[in-house]
């Protein structure tokens, strides 16, 4: 009797295989883009306080005022110019066996996690998101912290949809229902 077991490796062609790149992704809430907006101007306020007071009142700072004000200008419009069109290309996509989100302007990251790396979900609101009923999704895997996806900007209902949507198919993954039991 022959107990030969035959290994096969075939050639995968890869102009069949399904396109990330073509899938609409979903964008922030137009929203979050005043979030974005409001934490900016709260960190160049206290930066501007702190630059202000140097400025008034250490005297070894007044004569670089010349170059310290145009340089705290500069980085005011770079950062909101920067998270403008960050805020532009970030999106995401639920598909039914991963979660796509991707961000970035100059590297852009496009990070695919399949349903069954996922480890746990949190849903987040924060101070101004509540306001906006806005909250985060945060998506923690089994690869470690390079897998992790940050979903910013979702309306709250929706970000619920989604997290209870994953939960349910976290469990029906991790208890699948067999044909005697249907």
């Amino acid at each position: 009797m022959s107990t030969e077991t035959f290994f096969t490796n075939e050639v995968i062609d890869l102009d069949l295989l399904p396109k990330y790149e073509e899938i609409q992704l979903n964008r922030p809430h137009p929203d979050y883009w005043k979030i974005i907006c409001i934490n900016l101007s709260i960190f160049f306020g206290l930066l501007g306080l702190g630059l202000g007071s140097l400025l008034l009142f250490v005297d070894e700072f007044k004569p670089n005022a010349v170059w310290i004000i145009p340089v705290y200008l500069a980085l005011i419009i770079i950062f909101f110019l920067l998270f403008r069109l960050s805020f532009k290309k970030r999106g995401y996509a639920v598909r039914t066996h991963d979660v796509i989100y991707k961000s970035g302007i100059i590297a852009e990251s496009t990070t695919i996690v399949p349903l069954n790396r996922i480890q746990h979900i949190e849903l987040n609101e924060g101070i101004f998101s509540r306001i906006y009923k806005l909250g985060s999704l945060q998506l923690f895997t089994a690869g470690g912290q390079s897998g992790h996806i940050h979903i910013s900007g979702v309306a709250i209902e929706e970000a619920k949809s989604i997290r209870d949507l994953l939960l349910k198919k976290l469990e029906l993954l991790e208890n699948p229902i067999t044909e005697t039991e249907a």
